[in-house]
């Protein structure tokens, strides 16, 4: 072997392990993700109804006003969490679970008879199973991904006597910041979503379209 053979040689066997650990081992297809941390999920006007009294058969008169209630659900925080399984370098299929307890606040005015307004709460349990894809740009420390998908939502009132279920679509996006570069690694997460919920607690049963923020550690291995 001549002497820059030799010298070629030499440089591929020191080169070697150094190249290796600087390829981008984490995101390659088969490996695992698991996260979890704290949600904020917006409130919403729930929407208002009058309670009444049916007048007098005989009269034919319009119902009495008794008094008449708005309600809203304040913004909460809860827990999320996700598990992911890497189809390829930069797709994820990962499954979703939540859970928040929201309070629902209920206000009387204008009573018939006068009474003083007053101010109900209550509480409800909510609950979110699904998945969602995620696509991720790029494998560095800092990785932006956006992801989309749907779930079960399922809501339970602090008795846990009435179950109310329906569907929840969501879309969105954020970043993971890695603590460091080897296959198996630690890091931060955060997203930001629009949460489409089929049902949710009020007078109005309508769709509603709710903002979520999200914060927590992620491990991939």
């Amino acid at each position: 072997m001549s002497r820059l053979g030799g010298f070629a040689a030499l440089a591929v066997v020191l080169l070697a392990p150094s190249f290796a650990v600087a390829q981008p081992a984490a995101g390659t297809p088969g490996r695992i993700e698991i996260s979890g941390g704290v949600v904020w999920i917006g409130g919403y006007d729930a929407g208002s109804r009058d309670a009444t009294e049916s007048s007098n058969s005989s009269t034919g008169g319009a119902p009495l006003t008794l008094f008449r209630t708005s309600s809203r659900v304040r913004p909460v925080t809860g827990f999320e969490g996700h598990a992911a399984f890497y189809l390829s370098s930069r797709v994820a299929a990962e499954g979703l679970f939540q859970l928040s307890k929201p309070q629902v606040r209920v206000k009387t005015a204008d009573d018939f008879e006068n009474a003083a307004a007053a101010e109900v709460v209550g509480g409800i349990s909510s609950y979110v199973f699904g998945g969602s894809l995620v696509y991720h740009f790029g494998s560095g420390k800092v990785v932006p991904f956006v992801l989309g998908g749907g779930a079960y939502l399922r809501l339970l009132d602090e008795d846990n006597a009435e179950v109310v279920t329906g569907n929840e679509f969501h879309g969105g996006g954020g970043v993971k910041v890695w603590f460091s570069e080897g296959p198996s690694r630690l890091g931060l997460r955060v997203d930001a979503q629009m949460s489409s919920r089929s049902k949710s607690a009020g007078f109005e049963d309508t769709r509603r379209v709710l903002p979520a923020v999200s914060a927590g550690l992620t491990y991939r291995f």
